[in-house]
């Protein structure tokens, strides 16, 4: 659990991107994991109100990242226009996440990876 504070997602970046390694996720998908994180945790800290959990796992070849605020209403997927200066989050996260949804508070998004050793786990 953090505040909600925009320095916390640098923090949150740093922190789960050494967890990922340690758990053996390399390659591209590492930075696509990364960005997601990032995006999710921004969007909670600029609609939620209050303290944010972020909840990060990885299990037999299905890295799950789950981002709780107090806004009960879900996120959703926009189009922004050209113009626009935020509104993209939720775009990234579904074009690089195997999967992903909102029940409201909670947002999450999953990934398939291999280990270092190049199998699934």
């Amino acid at each position: 659990m953090f505040l909600p504070d925009m320095s916390a997602v640098a923090e949150m970046r740093a922190a789960v991107k050494a967890f990922l390694r340690r758990s053996g996720l390399v390659g591209p998908v590492l930075d696509d994991v990364v960005l997601a994180l990032s995006e999710l945790v921004t969007n909670a800290i600029e609609h939620g109100d209050g303290p944010v959990d972020l909840l990060v796992r990885a299990a037999e070849g299905r890295l799950l990242i789950s981002v709780v605020d107090s806004d009960p209403a879900p996120a959703v997927l926009k189009e922004a226009g050209p113009d626009d200066v935020s509104g993209r989050g939720i775009a990234l996260v579904n074009a690089l996440a195997d999967d992903w949804d909102s029940t409201g508070e909670e947002t999450w998004c999953s990934f398939l990876y291999e280990t270092t050793s190049g199998e699934a786990e």
